[in-house]
This record gives C-alpha cells, structure tokens and sequence, in this order.
C-alpha cells in the first residue's frame, strides 16, 4: 500500500510512520514497487515488505522423515529437502542438520546476518513450560528431552521450536487464510488429528503452551473414529493396498478408493463433535482443513461435515467459513521456517 494510506491503519502520526517506514527501508525490511494509479493526482509508490528483507530456516521432526526448508520473509520456499536420517535419532538428526543447514544457505547464497534463526516442528503435547515434547511412540527418543539441549551449540542461530500443527497454523497465518482472516482455527489432518489456533493475527499457545491440543477432547473408545490418517491408512492396508505410511498415501493416492468413503462416513461424527467445540468455544470466523492429507481427501471431508446447530426456536447459529488450505508443500515445516521470522521480527 501507498505510505500515506499506511497512516490510515495506525495510530501514529504521519511524520511517525514516515519516520519509521524510511528506517525500514533503510534496513531493506521494505521496498518501493511502482505506483498504483486511482483517481487524479501524482500517484504514490507502493511499499511492501522485502522479500530477501529476512530468511527462516525450518526442521520438521515428524515419524516418518525429517525435512528442512528455507523461507523469506513473504513466507515464499526457497529450499526444500528430507534429509537421509532416521527421525528417531536425535543425534543423528542434529549431525545431518549441521551438514545440510549451511550447506542450504551456502547454495542460496544468503545474507547470514539475515537468517533470523531456526524453527523446529515437533510433534506431540508439553509437560512443563519448555521446549521438551511427549513426543509419538514413533519418535520415543526425542520425548521430554529439551529440543535446545539436543542442537546445543550446533548453529550460530537462535533455535526455537513449537509443536508441529501450530506451525502449520502459523503456516496458514501467513500465506493463506490469515492474509483475510485474524482469527480462525487450523485442522492438522496428518497420521494423527492435531489443531491450531490464530487469535487477532498471531498463533495462540495457551497457559500451558498446548492450546488445539483437539485430539485430547475425545475419550480413548472415540480416539479410533477421529479423522486420523493412521485409521485410513489401515483400512487401505486391510483391502490389500501397499500403503504403510502418510508419505505413500500421498504419493499413490486414488480418489476413486472404494475405502475413502466409509472412512469419511466413519469419522465424520467425531470432526463434526470437533467443528462444533470450536465453533462454540472460539466462534472464529474460519476453519481451515489443513496438514499433509491429500487436498481431495481434505475437501470431501469438508463437504461431508454438518457441524452447525440451531436453537430452541430452529434458528442456525452462525458459524464459519469452512476453508481447504491452499499451502501445497508440507505446511509444518513452512511454518518451522516462519517461526523465528515472526519471533524475531514481529513479537
């Protein structure tokens, strides 16, 4: 937007953001693009944020592989990689990690005073204000071990790290549905159920930094018929199907299943149970269905849910805007990358 319009969205004064904004682009946080004409009148350059302005570099731990990505500050990938590494290795993942990383910023050729820092995704709920995880029995080696202590010394960066499907909320925050809404709810449809939640445009954590922890709401006889990809992935393999893990389901996917549908009429209840708890507690305006499940599989999902009610008097509630993401790439370790951007630039 034009610098004067700027002004318009907040509460400094013209000579204050004029101040500011040439700091900024001073530093090469913003640049200048070619003016928008409306209306008459000498037209004003557009700014906008840089995109070399920062990078973030992200590792997603997840049970099958481990990833690495590189973003700027538009949250566009500059780099994506697996790395050849047993996840469940933990210093084996760092020592991958210590090769690859540099190498990644050596082959972009970035500015390292640049690199806000480093952003790891790793799955499973905290036990104490820290950055230990009760992690899956698939990665049982990393659980309640302090991510920091694990890559202690390793990069010149700062480390930080969050759980996997609040980063693919982060994610969605920033390239897809927080570019129109600041507050929505974010569905992790991965081997597991997970959530996230953006509240006035930043992902919330909670007192306990659990906060979307969704799968926790059912009982262990209702765990079996959440959206959980491992129960699909079961199902293929009970009719004969060679797809053992997330990363086959993605790569082999058929619409035309037979098993896709009596997995959706299966778990179909128990999202719906889930979109109604959000809807009620949170009222966002959106819910996003995201994580690595196929898109197809993500919006017939959607298109089967009926998660709205009515009252006494059968009138609906009004409720949100059920949304597919749009992020192709694995929205978790996008967010990873994304994380120091934000903790660094825009705490």
């Amino acid at each position: 937007m034009a610098r004067a319009e700027l002004t318009n969205h907040t509460p400094l004064s013209q000579q204050s953001v004029h101040r500011l904004v040439d700091d900024l682009l001073e530093k090469a946080f913003l640049h200048l693009e070619a003016p928008k004409i409306e209306g008459r009148g000498k037209p004003s350059p557009q700014l906008a944020l840089s995109p070399d302005g920062a990078y973030g570099i992200g590792l997603a731990i997840d049970t099958e592989e481990v990833r690495l990505a590189v973003t700027n500050l538009v949250g566009e990938i500059l780099h994506l990689k697996t790395l050849n590494v047993d996840p469940n290795n933990p210093e084996e993942v760092r020592n991958v990690a210590v090769r690859d990383i540099p190498e990644a910023i050596e082959t972009l050729n970035l500015n390292s005073k640049r690199v806000a820092g480093i952003g790891i995704s790793m799955q499973g709920y905290r036990r104490k204000s820290s950055l230990a995880f009760v992690t899956p029995p698939k990665i049982e080696r990393w659980r309640d071990r302090d991510v920091r202590d694990v890559f202690a010394g390793a990069f010149a960066f700062p480390l930080m790290a969050e759980n996997n499907a609040t980063l693919g909320a982060e994610a969605e925050n920033w390239v897809g549905a927080g570019r129109r809404f600041d507050n929505f709810a974010y569905l992790s449809i991965n081997r597991g159920f997970g959530g996230g939640i953006v509240i006035n445009g930043a992902p919330y954590i909670g007192h306990h930094m659990n906060a979307a922890e969704i799968s926790s709401i059912y009982t262990p006889e209702e765990q079996v018929r959440r959206p959980a990809l491992r129960t699909l992935i079961a199902m293929l393999q009970t009719s004969g199907r060679d797809i053992s893990s997330v990363g086959d389901l993605k790569q082999r996917y058929d619409p035309a299943w037979p098993e896709i549908d009596v997995w959706i009429a299966r778990v179909t209840p128990a999202l719906d149970q889930m979109l109604r708890a959000l809807t009620g507690i949170l009222d966002p305006a959106a819910i996003v269905f995201g994580g690595e499940a196929p898109r197809d599989l993500r919006t017939r999902l959607a298109e089967a849910v009926n998660p709205r009610s009515v009252d006494e008097v059968g009138l609906p509630f009004p409720g949100p805007e059920l949304l597919i993401s749009c992020i192709e790439t694995d929205p978790n370790v996008l967010g990873a990358a994304l994380l120091p951007i934000r903790s660094r630039l825009f705490s």
